[in-house]
């Protein structure tokens, strides 16, 4: 089992569209089993996941009897107990029409993120119970290790929640917008990423220092601490969506304008994110592919809360829209494969 987040901090790059699309056919495809941890206070990938009707079982604000999501699992490190509560999965793969199993995201989440600022403070002092709650991550991978992949949407954000699910996590992948923002924040993630391992390994030295190596390795042991941040997170890629496209004798290609700007991509990425790639990969490995614009199944796949390889005509597809459908599988095959070489298979 691996878990692998998918996280850029620049929103709007179509990240939650790539992760369920992606997830679903990993699992009706490729035949994997699938756990999705939605991390986003927004919880777009939950609403992409789950049609509208049954969103009051979840978050219905007079019911006190709805069911569980992401937030409840932190129930108690919000009241200032340190340990993760893992909850019976509450979507399973036979319950939606991607095929995969989900732990819903939850809004309140951004207190959870308020909960873990406090708690990469109090590591910095050597405090046991902060440092078990930033390792929460490895608490739910135990529980459900009978997954092929656990794959975490994370928000846009370098905030404290997101920095502990990546400590544990295997690998990240970057999903990349055409523009040049997301080509700007490139170097933000890997001074970000830098600079919290350094923190956090600080912490580590801090608290073997105040309880000695011998009761020190015992804690870590007990409640699952990582003690190795520097072998964890490896880099596994990138996808470019949403530009435009045009066919031309040579074949397909992005239009000028957004030429322009993904020609830069592969070199910054080399450049700034290769260091924390996983190892093995070659740095043209790094490209999982491409997922161009495809106009109007997007908003069929939202409303029919379907994958978009999936959706045909009793999902609303008319006319030209089922070539989409098809030229976005292909892609999505693409990207499918080479996550899965990346990854290890």
């Amino acid at each position: 089992m691996k878990v692998i987040t998918f996280f850029n901090n620049k929103g709007g790059v179509g990240k939650t569209t790539t992760i369920v699309n992606l997830a679903s056919y990993l699992s009706i495809a490729k035949e994997k089993k699938i756990l999705l941890v939605d991390l986003d206070p927004q919880s777009n990938a939950t609403q992409a996941i789950l049609p509208e009707d049954m969103w009051m079982e979840f978050y219905d604000p007079e019911n006190t009897e709805t069911r569980k999501t992401i937030y409840d699992c932190f129930s108690k490190i919000e009241d200032g107990d340190s340990e993760f509560v893992n909850i019976e999965i509450p979507v399973t793969s036979l319950q939606n029409n991607f095929k995969i199993a989900l732990i819903p995201g939850h809004p309140k989440l951004s207190i959870i993120d308020d909960t873990m600022s406090k708690s990469w403070a109090e590591t910095m002092s050597g405090d046991k119970g902060a440092l078990r709650k930033l390792n929460w991550l490895n608490q739910l991978k135990q529980k459900n290790n009978e997954y092929d992949y656990i794959l975490i949407d994370m928000g846009p954000s370098l905030g404290a929640l997101n920095r502990s699910a990546l400590m544990n996590s295997d690998y990240f992948l970057t999903p990349m917008a055409s523009d040049i923002f997301s080509l700007l924040g490139i170097s933000n993630i890997a001074e970000w990423m830098e600079r919290w391992v350094r923190l956090y390994k600080s912490a580590l030295a801090t608290f073997i220092e105040t309880n000695g190596e011998a009761v020190a390795n015992q804690f870590f042991h007990k409640y699952l601490i990582n003690t190795t941040p520097e072998e964890m997170t490896r880099y596994i890629g990138y996808s470019i969506q949403q530009y435009s496209k045009r066919k031309f004798k040579a074949g397909e290609r992005p239009t000028r304008a957004y030429e322009k700007v993904i020609g830069g991509f592969h070199d910054k990425i080399v450049e700034f994110l290769y260091g924390f790639a996983k190892s093995g990969i070659r740095s043209d490995e790094l490209k999982l592919g491409d997922i161009p614009y495809i106009y109007s199944v997007v908003p069929l796949s939202q409303t029919s809360n379907t994958p978009i390889f999936e959706l045909d005509y009793s999902t609303g597809v008319r006319g030209n829209q089922g070539s989409s459908v098809e030229t976005y599988k292909k892609y999505l095959d693409t990207v499918a494969e080479n996550f899965m070489r990346n990854v290890g298979e």
